[in-house]
């Protein structure tokens, strides 16, 4: 990948800004592997829980696969665009006309400039990114992880990795929060990161939500600090995750945390409203059935096969 390629995935998403920053905010709320601060909570996006192992996605798992659908849809539309632009200018003016001519490469190289980013992110969402996720092994104190950097299967010892909350996206509507991994340089520059199990959604930034926020990761993340240090008394998980869902199952994923609610009103308003955004939602969650279906796996050293057993790791 060239690094026209890089630019290009940094600014549509696939490659985080921030994924080498050790912010303040992560440095004001960094997690002990020794000492509990809160109770237990299951996480919320779990593949497997056997042979010692506890195996978490990455923090953005249940949205995966919009670049596949949206950047796709819209990568062949800007195409399209420009390729009609591009005939129609043609046969009205004639291919002698050389002003009339210029104009339509220019759409042409405007569609394909528009065009391209979008298809590429598609592409580089199933076969660069691939699937990401965390192994955390009890037995061995070890942690395999897929890379935030590279996308590249990685191995760190559990107590040598900084686990904190990191802030991970915002738009018009929230913030969205998630527990990240880090891993040092010697001059203490982040040499690499990763995220695991599910987001944290903050709809507003008032000192309720955040304290929601960091309570939620927290417990979280204390689940798996005890899986690793204490393993007892932990409470059992109800729903594991797998890469062949149905499109229900799909859609699921990205409403997880949707909730039925027994008032009238709500409910006509939360009718209406799943029925304006039917198009789009059924548009990702294709996305997410197809990435699931055909992403790249990442491929583990068979060192960290035998150590943790090959039913561990999420196959289709």
């Amino acid at each position: 990948m060239n690094k026209v390629q890089h630019k290009i995935l940094e600014a549509v998403g696939v490659y985080r800004h921030g994924r080498l920053a050790y912010s303040t905010f992560s440095q004001e709320h960094t997690f002990s592997v020794k000492k509990a601060k809160v109770a237990s909570k299951v996480p919320g996006s779990v593949f497997a829980k056997k042979n010692n192992c506890l195996v978490l996605t990455n923090a953005w798992f249940r949205e995966s696969g919009m670049y596949v659908s949206w950047g796709t849809i819209g990568g062949l539309f800007l195409l399209g665009a420009g390729l009609a632009a591009f005939f129609a200018i043609l046969y009205k003016e004639g291919v002698f006309n050389i002003s009339a001519t210029l104009a339509a490469f220019a759409c042409s190289v405007i569609g394909f400039v528009a065009g391209y980013p979008l298809l590429f992110a598609a592409k580089s969402e199933l076969k660069l990114q691939g699937l990401r996720y965390v192994v955390f092994n009890a037995h061995s104190k070890n942690v395999h992880f897929v890379s935030d950097v590279d996308f590249q299967p990685r191995t760190c010892r559990w107590d040598e990795c900084t686990f904190c909350l990191a802030y991970s996206a915002g738009s018009i509507e929230g913030h969205y929060y998630v527990l990240t991994g880090y891993l040092f340089n010697e001059d203490g520059s982040v040499k690499d990161s990763f995220s695991f199990d599910d987001y944290h959604y903050m709809s507003s930034s008032n000192e309720a939500s955040r304290d929601r926020m960091i309570g939620d990761l927290s417990s979280r993340f204390e689940y798996v600090r005890r899986f690793m240090e204490e393993k007892d008394s932990l409470e059992p998980i109800e729903e594991y995750l797998d890469l062949s869902p149905s499109l229900s199952e799909a859609a699921h994923r990205l409403q997880a945390r949707s909730k039925a609610s027994d008032g009238k009103l709500f409910h006509v308003i939360y009718s209406i409203a799943r029925a304006a955004f039917l198009v789009p939602f059924s548009v990702q969650i294709l996305g997410h059935y197809i990435f699931c279906r055909y992403c790249r796996l990442p491929q583990w050293p068979q060192a960290v096969i035998d150590e943790c057993g090959e039913e561990v790791f999420p196959t289709r």
